[in-house]
This record gives structure tokens, C-alpha cells and sequence, in this order.
């Protein structure tokens, strides 16, 4: 198949492309390097310096011949998006609307597009099903929504086919240490640095992180399976800050000092997902645990250093 990721420079994205270059497909990648770097590009996939609002980007699609589009290209700073909601909208919604609208004009067989349990705002059912309520908190949890809303439109409305991937706190190699996503390795490249990372509140919170590899093999599966409609791509466990802080100590081998400050407006106490739909549908399930996970990606940081 011939695919095209968005965000493919970034994170996640360069994750999902690698995937499909090894399962054997063609991959096209578009992203703006705000987020993405050249050197996330995996060999083998052709590289355009696009952004996701650009007439560029859809004149890409309208004439690529893609069979799937996977869409990860997004906004995802939660201060920026409270401080800048019109900039965040416009990215994550209107971004996302042009892309999907170039790919039912393309004919493209499958869209995967990524979102976020952000959208259910404050977790009041644990572990969190797709039938949980959807209450965002934060502007960026409002703007992916918005995406996920016009999605689920595209699908029914003019019958694209389309699987959207809701994760958790993905974490692994290559996430960007410079933004305020991510704990793991925003506190990972403050200790390296012998710095001395802030934990928001008390360090009680919890999330349910998730290996960024296990989440390329979600896209693998949605690609193969194609699912419709919404799903959860999570590990359904927990863990504090503090657990993080004690286990990225225990991986680098040193106590490292933290410190804590005010809590973050829009952030919820504690995240955790189920992926039973997910796994029913296409027998993925998570398989890296949390301190190897983080054991994994202390020695990419260490060595990228």
C-alpha cells in the first residue's frame, strides 16, 4: 500500500512510518519540523516539508494516489493550547478537517487518525471505556474532539473509512524532551543535564504511559483491520509521577533531586484506559511494561547524548 503520515518527523509518527516501511509498504511523509526532525525520518520514506493548513499539503493528497493516510500531525502543548486556543484550534480542527476532506475527494481506501483520552476530561470510570463521557478540560482536549467529531462525520455522513486511536501517555525513544508533553523524557533530559525537573502538584497523579512501539503496533493492526470508529490504545495501568521519578532514578542510577510546583490548570488526577475494544477487534494488546519501557528509553537519551 502506498501511505501517507503526518507528523512522520515527530515522535509517534516516525514510530508508525518505520512500522509500515518494514511491513513492506510505500510511505509519504508531511511535516513542518515544529515539532519533527529530519534525522526521525526513517530511510526509505519520501520526506515533504508541508504543513497540515497548507493549500500545498492538499494538493499532495488530491494527486499522491494514496491508499491510507495516517494522520498524526497536531498541536499537543496543553499550556500553549489555554494560552492560544485559536492557534490550537486551528490545527488540530481545521488541519484535520483539510485533511480529511482531500482524502474522500481522493479516494483514499483508510484514514488512522490519532487522538487523545484527553477528550474525556476528568476520568470518572477507571479503567476508562469508550463509552466513558466525553468532558474536555482543556483547549487541546476541545480541539481534538472537534477533529474526532468531524471524523466520525466523514465516516458516516459520506462512508470513509476511518479508525480513530485515542492514547494514553506515550512515552519511548525519540519523544521530545523540549516541550511540556511528557514526562519521561522531559525529566529524563533534565537529569542528564544534572537539572532539576518540576513535578506539578504533589506527584500523586496518575497515568497510564504507554511504549510508543506498542502504539505503532496499533497502527499496524488498525491498518490491517481496519476498525471503525473510536478506540483505546492504552497499557489499562497506572503509575504516579512519583513511581516515574523512582523508576527513572532506579534506570540511570542515581538519585536525582526534583522539585514541585503549582499543579497545571486542565489536568486531570488520574488517566487510565481500557483497550478491550481495541484488543477484541484486532488481538493487539500492549506488550512492554513500564520499567523496562523506561529502561529502554534512559539508554536511547544516554546515548543520544
Amino acid at each position: 500500500m502506498k501511505i501517507l503520515v503526518t507528523g512522520g518527523a515527530g515522535f509517534i509518527g516516525s514510530h508508525v512510518a518505520e512500522a509500515y516501511l518494514r511491513a513492506g509498504h510505500t510511505v509519504d511523509i508531511i511535516d513542518n519540523l515544529s515539532m519533527g526532525y529530519l534525522e526521525n525520518v526513517p530511510a526509505g520514506a519520501t520526506f515533504y516539508n508541508l504543513d497540515i493548513t497548507s493549500d500545498a499539503c492538499t494538493e499532495l493528497i488530491l494527486n499522491g494516489a494514496y491508499d491510507a493516510i495516517n494522520h498524526h500531525a497536531a498541536h499537543m502543548e496543553l499550556r500553549v493550547s489555554v494560552e492560544k486556543p485559536v492557534h490550537d484550534a486551528g490545527i488540530n480542527i481545521l488541519g484535520s478537517l483539510r485533511i480529511f476532506e482531500a482524502a474522500r475527494k481522493s479516494g483514499v481506501q483508510h484514514v488512522i487518525t490519532a487522538s487523545t483520552t484527553a477528550v474525556l476530561g476528568e476520568f470518572v470510570n477507571l479503567p476508562a471505556d469508550e463509552t466513558h463521557p466525553v468532558c474536555p478540560i482543556a483547549p487541546y482536549g476541545v480541539s481534538k474532539r472537534a477533529m474526532e467529531i468531524y471524523a466520525e462525520y466523514e465516516r458516516i455522513v459520506h462512508g470513509m473509512s476511518i479508525t480513530i486511536l485515542r492514547y494514553t501517555n506515550v512515552y519511548g525513544p525519540r519523544q521530545n524532551p523540549h516541550g511540556e508533553s511528557g514526562v519521561i523524557a522531559i525529566f529524563l533530559e533534565k537529569f542528564l543535564r544534572n537539572e532539576i525537573p518540576t513535578i506539578h502538584g504533589d506527584g500523586s497523579q496518575e497515568r497510564d504511559y504507554i511504549h510508543v512501539d506498542d502504539v505503532a503496533r496499533a497502527n499496524l493492526a488498525a491498518l490491517e483491520y481496519k476498525p471503525q470508529g473510536t478506540y483505546h490504545i492504552c497499557r489499562n495501568g497506572a503509575a504516579s509521577v512519583n513511581d516515574v521519578v523512582v523508576a527513572l532514578r532506579s534506570a540511570l542510577g542515581r538519585d536525582y533531586p526534583v522539585h514541585h510546583g503549582p499543579a497545571k490548570p486542565g489536568d486531570p488526577a488520574k488517566t487510565r484506559g481500557s483497550h478491550q475494544l481495541f484488543s477484541g477487534v484486532t488481538g493487539w494488546s500492549p506488550s512492554i511494561d513500564l520499567a523496562p519501557g523506561i529502561l529502554e528509553t534512559a539508554v536511547w537519551f544516554t546515548r543520544k547524548r
